[in-house]
């Protein structure tokens, strides 16, 4: 009796493993699959000689254009469990390509057919793979396997030969391709500091903050332009305030939010803090 029959038709599909290999000059042309094999009664079928046959078609599931076709032996575990490296099969004489990596894949979607056949228990001369393949069905490739096509890809309008730049610079290149050493921006810039600002001459201001809230001060500070990075620096470690947030939302004045998390009043004075703005 034949060990796998028309009523099987489902297999117990455990992982497709798409897992990215170890990075180099051309990922490997392949990625594992692995499912689990079942007998006509629905039992795993543990320990047996597995055949695959798995298909790559173009455009559509159901009559997409074959791109890659390939067979594959393999042996289940004590759980059933078998795993295939797709594009490492034997190319059957159907396949118009010869690896993953002719698959055109800027030209999806593309979609995954598998067949399989358990070959029987005990050997038998009449039973043959190629006649005991059952269809299991059909589903779209997705980013994964779309990672090979990145070891096709190139690169251009890039100067080849590129040598060490000086310290402390850093490697830019343009819309043109021109390549460049270049100093960081945050290495010319200038910085204010302003220490020591008395919050208690801010008009309609409090530095009094109540308990459990938040107080915004807005202090002077000519020469600062709306988006200006800004920094509030404590001069030392309080426990019963802290710095919110700072910002330039207007020319010339510096905004910040004080944050008391105590249950009492807290006064935060001039002298506790500094600002400082990158210009």
């Amino acid at each position: 009796m034949k060990c796998i029959s028309t009523l099987v038709r489902n297999i117990l599909m455990v992982a497709f493993l798409l897992a990215a290999a170890v990075a180099q000059a051309q990922p490997p042309a392949g990625y594992s699959f692995q499912a689990v094999a079942k007998d006509p009664l629905g039992n795993v079928a543990k320990n047996r000689t597995v055949y695959v046959k798995g298909a790559i078609f173009q455009t559509a599931a159901i009559g997409g254009t074959l791109m890659l076709e390939e067979t594959f032996q393999v042996q289940s575990n004590n759980d059933g469990v078998f795993t295939i490296i797709i594009g490492q099969g034997t190319k059957t004489q159907a396949s118009p390509l010869n690896s993953l990596a002719q698959v055109p894949w800027a030209n999806g979607p593309f979609f995954f057919n598998l067949k399989v056949a358990i070959a029987p228990t005990i050997p038998a001369s009449w039973w043959v793979a190629a006649d005991n393949y059952q269809d299991y069905g059909t589903t779209q490739l997705w980013s994964v396997p779309y990672a090979l096509y990145a070891g096709n890809a190139s690169v251009t309008n890039v100067n080849t030969s590129i040598q060490a730049g000086p310290p402390n610079t850093f490697l830019v290149t343009d819309s043109l391709g021109n390549v460049n050493w270049r100093t960081p921006q945050a290495a010319q810039v200038n910085v204010t500091e302003v220490r020591n600002v008395n919050l208690s001459v801010i008009t309609g201001q409090s530095v009094n903050i109540q308990p459990n809230t938040t107080s915004v001060v807005r202090i002077p500070m000519p020469g600062v332009k709306q988006g200006d990075p800004v920094l509030i620096s404590a001069q030392g470690d309080y426990i019963n305030w802290s710095v919110y947030n700072a910002w330039i939302g207007v020319n010339d004045t510096v905004s910040v939010r004080f944050a008391n998390y105590t249950d009492a009043p807290v006064t935060v004075f001039g002298s506790q803090y500094k600002v400082v703005v990158i210009k």
